[in-house]
């Protein structure tokens, strides 16, 4: 199955698991980010996925046209995703941080990413918050 985010993020994909799956999956396949598997466990918006790279657990939220977020275990390489991601929707991530449970979080926005920025920084719940420039 070729496809790439324009059938999950810039549209709303039909409320299937299963299909979700395929098409989100086969986008990270696609663009070369080998060893991830993504299980839907949210077939409507927010959407949400699980399950894990190079056995490293992931988990993606996002709402179509609107956020992508990305979220990974202490430790996790997070780089590599970063890019991948990146070329898959199109514009650079919004911002990046760790969250009170060590979570490494990078968030893409298209509405209002200046209000989700001004959100994170400066809260004590966040540190290494990085943001990101077109």
């Amino acid at each position: 199955m070729a496809t790439n985010a324009s059938t999950w993020f810039y549209t709303e994909p039909e409320h299937e698991p299963y299909l979700i799956e395929e098409r989100v999956n086969h986008t990270f396949w696609s663009n070369r980010i080998q060893g991830l598997y993504l299980d839907c466990v949210s077939a409507t918006p927010p959407f949400r996925m699980v399950g894990d790279w190079n056995n490293m657990p992931i988990e993606i939220e996002w709402v179509p046209q609107d956020y992508f977020t990305l979220m990974t275990e202490p430790g996790t390489p997070t780089e590599t995703l970063i890019v991948g991601i990146r070329e898959i929707l199109g514009f650079v991530p919004t911002i990046s941080y760790v969250d009170l449970e060590g979570r490494q979080i990078a968030e893409w926005h298209v509405k209002q990413p200046t209000d989700r920025v001004q959100e994170i920084q400066g809260n004590p719940k966040y540190r290494n918050v990085k943001r990101y420039k077109a």
